[in-house]
């Protein structure tokens, strides 16, 4: 499909969690680029310890085996990378308006259509492999009550069903692209995520992770991929981990 990415293509009717399985194969030593693809997840999982709702033949669930060779610390670029990627997917070959929130979540019309989440294998200072599923809402006409007001699919937003072996062509293509610049000229990666997302600057947010919760004005990204945040003091944080909602100025929630 491209020159690395997909190479290897692994497709799987039903299987827990492909990243699961990418992680089992990239500590047996597979090649950088392969693939797995499953039909139906029976524990996907996202960002934040949540459940991924997998139902068969209704979304894409891949995961891709990555071995850059970068510092821990620049890691993050690549999980901005599979945001632009998946971005610029939805709005190119099918027409999206797409918005990218914080680091990876993928939206339309204000309703997250993709999920990202990068697992890695660390020695040291040095990033062993990474595995970076993804998750596309594809062809679900409703969703659980749970996510019923918080998802969308290609489905409910164009009126058309894309099959996954369809999607994964384009994205692929776009994956590796995004993926080699992160390696090579990460500050590129940083720009283009901006340029896609409207929570990038000005943005009033308020963001929690287990070290609490902070509020403030969103001011861009740092090199490292890190979100910056002006609280009200004026001082600047970078943000390296959390859950970013946007809240009303001078609300909480």
């Amino acid at each position: 499909m491209t020159s690395k990415f997909g190479s290897t293509l692994l497709q799987y009717d039903r299987v827990s969690s492909t990243n699961d399985l990418a992680s089992e194969l990239a500590a047996s030593g597979a090649d950088e680029g392969t693939c797995v693809l499953a039909r139906e997840q029976t524990a996907g999982r996202g960002r934040q310890g949540r459940s991924w709702s997998s139902p068969a033949g209704e979304g894409l669930y891949l995961s891709l085996i990555l071995k850059p060779e970068i510092k821990v610390a620049w890691s993050s670029v690549i999980t901005l990378a599979g945001a632009v990627a998946v971005a610029e997917t939805l709005r190119f070959p099918f027409g999206l308006p797409t918005d990218i929130k914080w680091p990876n979540d993928v939206l339309v019309s204000g309703r997250k259509l993709c999920g990202i989440l990068v697992e890695s294998a660390i020695e040291g200072e040095r990033l062993d492999y990474a595995v970076m599923g993804i998750g596309v809402n594809l062809g679900q006409a409703s969703f659980p009550g749970e996510i019923a007001d918080t998802a969308t699919s290609l489905l409910i937003e164009t009126g058309r069903s894309i099959p996954a072996e369809v999607f994964i062509v384009p994205l692929l293509e776009r994956l590796e692209y995004w993926y080699r610049t992160a390696t090579t000229n990460p500050d590129r990666v940083i720009v283009r995520w901006e340029e896609l997302s409207s929570y990038a600057r000005g943005c009033p947010v308020r963001i929690e992770s287990i070290d609490g919760a902070i509020e403030g004005i969103t001011d861009g990204l740092a090199a490292s991929g890190a979100l910056i945040v002006e609280i009200a003091n004026g001082e600047k944080r970078e943000i390296v981990s959390g859950d970013v909602r946007i809240r009303a100025l001078g609300a909480q929630g």
